[in-house]
C-alpha cells in the first residue's frame, strides 16, 4: 500500500496503467451511477422485506416456551406464582394495541 502511495506516477496510474485516465469528469460521473444504483438496490430490498417481521405460529410457540420457563424461575425466585394464560393475553393485547396503532390487519 505504501508502494502505491509513494510512487511518482500516482495512485491512479499504478493500479489500472500508465494508460490509465483520473479526469475529474470521467471519475465523477461513473461513481455518482453506482452511489445510484446501490440507493435504489437498497431500497427494492427494504420494501421487499417489509412486512415480514410476525412471526409464524411455530416462531410464536418456541418462543413462548422459553419466556414461559424463564418466568417460572424468575416467579419462583421472587415468591409469586406465574400463569402463563394470563401472560397470553397481555401478549395479545399489546399485539392487537401495536396493529391498531400502525393500522396493520391481522393475518
Amino acid at each position: 500500500m505504501v508502494e502505491i502511495l509513494n510512487n511518482e506516477k500516482g495512485p491512479f496510474q499504478v493500479l489500472f496503467g500508465d494508460d490509465a485516465s483520473a479526469d475529474i469528469n470521467v471519475v465523477v460521473p461513473i461513481v455518482f451511477g453506482v452511489v445510484i444504483v446501490l440507493i435504489i438496490v437498497a431500497f427494492v430490498t427494504i420494501l421487499k422485506s417489509k412486512g415480514r417481521s410476525d412471526m409464524t405460529e411455530e416462531e410464536r410457540k418456541a418462543d413462548q416456551e422459553l419466556v414461559d420457563e424463564r418466568m417460572r424461575k424468575q416467579a419462583a425466585l421472587a415468591g409469586e406464582v406465574y400463569v402463563p394464560d394470563r401472560a397470553r393475553q397481555q401478549e395479545q393485547e399489546e399485539i392487537d394495541e401495536a396493529r391498531r396503532r400502525w393500522g396493520r390487519t391481522k393475518n
